[in-house]
């Protein structure tokens, strides 16, 4: 992209403004992995955390997050998703209790450990939630350079949820929710989605 993709603004709005905003009408709490450039995010007023293990792509972001949370359950969304909503999250968050309370039921305590949904056929690792007994063997992974994160993903106990369903509960078109920019053209498709001219043309 050219630059730093979560703070591009859309509506006049950084990214990651707008998820965070979302978000925090869901979640009690609200971490953002910020890699190895925090003070990039200081100015939000949230918890910042450095990857422990540099250069590891999204799977260390992961583990820094779960590594801090302190809750069963985490929700977890890229940087560059922008139409990640309230109802999205909500719809992630009481899957995430479902499965809770089948773990509740299981006497040896086992159970889902990752909700992640599939939209249009492609499954959405970086829109999922996650229980924080996963960070042990993602851990591992990271340990061992393993940085690919479907093939993590393909060793939980995951629900593969519905993404027309989720969709359905967002109000929105399914090629959206799970939409990031990783391209200028994705920038610009994401403010003409959204009605925008667009301040600060993606370079």
């Amino acid at each position: 992209m050219g630059s730093n993709k979560a703070l591009l603004p859309l509506g006049g709005v950084p990214v990651i403004e707008r998820l965070i905003r979302e978000l925090e009408m869901v979640a009690e709490r609200v971490i953002i992995a910020g890699g190895s450039q925090p003070e990039a995010y200081s100015y939000l007023g949230k918890e910042v955390l450095c990857d422990a293990f540099p250069g590891s792509g999204p799977l260390a972001g992961l583990h820094a997050g779960l590594t801090a949370a302190e809750t069963p359950w985490s929700l977890a969304v890229a940087c560059d998703m922008p139409f990640a909503s309230r109802e999205v999250f909500e719809w992630l968050a009481k899957h995430a209790r479902q499965a809770e309370e089948s773990v509740a039921r299981n006497a040896q305590g086992e159970g889902i450990e990752a909700i992640i949904p599939v939209v249009q056929g492609r499954v959405q690792p970086l829109l999922a939630a996650y229980r924080r007994n996963v960070l042990s063997g993602l851990e591992q992974e990271l340990q061992s350079g393993n940085l690919k994160l479907t093939r993590w993903t393909e060793n939980l106990r995951a629900e593969y949820a519905d993404g027309a369903a989720m969709a359905a509960a967002a109000g929105l078109p399914q090629e959206r929710i799970p939409f990031n920019m990783n391209r200028p053209d994705d920038y610009r498709q994401a403010l003409g989605w959204l009605g925008h001219s667009g301040k600060g043309d993606a370079q």
